[in-house]
């Protein structure tokens, strides 16, 4: 999948906070990461900053394991973020299909990932007219397999096995980059569920010998749109839990 240029990342100081604009897409932004790298902080004492992400830019998640946007820092440590853009965590996998002579039933569907992760840090979300904070979709589960058999003698039974595997589920929104989402009526879009996977139709078989239908998997979780303690200020559209 592409991966984003160099982000474009600017920094000042607001009274005793440092301001860091993030102006152009960015994937896996790590709050502590760059202030260790790029701003003299010592990752031991509490600090003060401001982020703000700007209108147009996406900080996304390549990874349903890595939030778009981390804040992990130490405590007695306050951030802001001034949100113009998009936060959005990553879409989860969809569920394998069922196997009919093998694993029948359909596979779970991943849970999507978080958007924005905080620890051992006061937050306040400034969630701007235009922004988006959305959790990653859950992915569908996989269809189950159906098994029947296709002879019939009175004596010896039904006999000549054999069967549709599943359809895979569909894996949640965004999957790829640039982001990608559907309307929020799918199941896998921005801070939904994916939806539980269904049977699989039978071919011709005879009366006598009944076909049978395996389950689907269950649908993924629709991962966070804030994991962690925060105070929100929401004039955009947040998709997904907030805590």
């Amino acid at each position: 999948m592409p991966f984003l240029q160099t982000p474009q990342l600017s920094s000042a100081r607001v009274g005793g906070a440092i301001a860091i604009t993030i102006s152009s897409d960015i994937s896996n932004y790590n709050l502590a990461n760059d202030l260790t790298n790029n701003y003299d902080w010592d990752g031991v004492s509490p600090i003060e900053v401001a982020v703000t992400v700007n209108s147009g830019v996406y900080v996304y998640a390549t990874s349903t394991a890595t939030p778009a946007f981390t804040a992990n820092l130490v405590a007695g440590s306050v951030l802001t973020i001034n949100n113009n853009g998009t936060i959005v965590g990553r879409g989860g996998s969809g569920g394998s299909g069922g196997i009919w002579n093998g694993s029948q039933t359909g596979g779970s569907g991943g849970a999507g990932g978080n958007s924005i992760s905080l620890s051992n840090v006061t937050c306040t979300i400034n969630n701007e007219s235009g922004g988006v904070i959305a959790g990653g979709g859950g992915g569908n589960g996989g269809n189950g397999s159906t098994r029947w058999n296709t002879n019939y003698d009175a004596d010896s039974g039904c006999s000549a096995p054999t069967g549709n595997n599943g359809a895979s589920g569909a894996s949640g929104y965004p999957n790829a980059y640039p982001v990608n989402n559907t309307t929020q009526g799918d199941p896998r879009s921005w801070g939904n569920a994916g939806s539980n996977g269904g049977t699989t139709s039978a071919g011709t078989f005879p009366p006598e010998c009944p076909p049978t239908y395996y389950s689907g998997g269950s649908g993924g979780a629709a991962g966070k749109a804030i994991n962690g303690t925060n105070t929100l200020n929401n004039s955009g559209n947040v998709y997904g839990a907030t805590s």
